[in-house]
This record gives C-alpha cells, structure tokens and sequence, in this order.
C-alpha cells in the first residue's frame, strides 16, 4: 500500500514530535552500551555473583566523551544511565525513519510501499 504525501508528511511530523519530547524527558547517550561487572579474581562467591558496578563503553575503536574507552558507573546511576541510553536509542530510530521519510518525500513518483 502506497502512502499519499500528506499521510509522509503527517507521518514526518509526527516523528519530529516524538524525537522532541524524547529530547526534552532529559539527557540522552548515543554509540554506548552499559555492562554490568562483580567482583573478580579471589573474591568470595557471593561477590563474584553479586554486580559491584556498570561500566559505560563505546565499543570498538571508539571513546566516550572524557575520551577513555570505558568508563564506571555506581549502583545507584545505573538506571538512569539505562534510561538515557534507551532515549538515544529511540531517538537514533526515529531518526532513521525521517530520513528515509525525507527521501520519499523528496523521490516525486518513487516511493516504495511502506
């Protein structure tokens, strides 16, 4: 089914308001990812099995923005981090489908079915 260019547009702007209010719910982290470590090496097994901290990383051949690769995260940031991390991710998504809405928009008889 082929969308008329009144539905894209509609459809654009609905996009552009769901990437502002994801913006204005607060701070949002794009590229990083959150792991979760215990206690290693000759803690006891409790320790080992219990999360001591979260580590902030980039990934491959990538810095966070103090410029270190990984960076630590206290229990009690952890989900907020989290959260600011699933905003960048909706944020990155949305973004994504505006652009390919932009190229539709802008391809006057081309517009693949949706």
């Amino acid at each position: 089914m082929r969308k008329s260019k009144s539905d894209l547009q509609a459809e654009r702007s609905d996009i552009e308001a769901r990437i502002e209010q994801l913006r204005s719910e607060g701070t949002y982290r794009v590229g990083v990812r959150l792991d979760l470590a215990a206690a290693a090496g000759t803690a006891s097994k409790k320790s080992q099995n219990d999360y001591k901290y979260g580590r902030l990383r980039a990934g491959r051949n990538k810095l966070l923005p103090n410029g270190k690769a990984s960076e630590y995260v206290r229990l009690e940031d952890i989900a907020n981090v989290q959260a600011e991390i699933d905003r960048g991710k909706a944020i990155e998504q949305l973004q994504r489908r505006l652009s390919k809405l932009d190229q539709m928009l802008r391809s006057p008889n081309s517009h693949p079915t949706i």
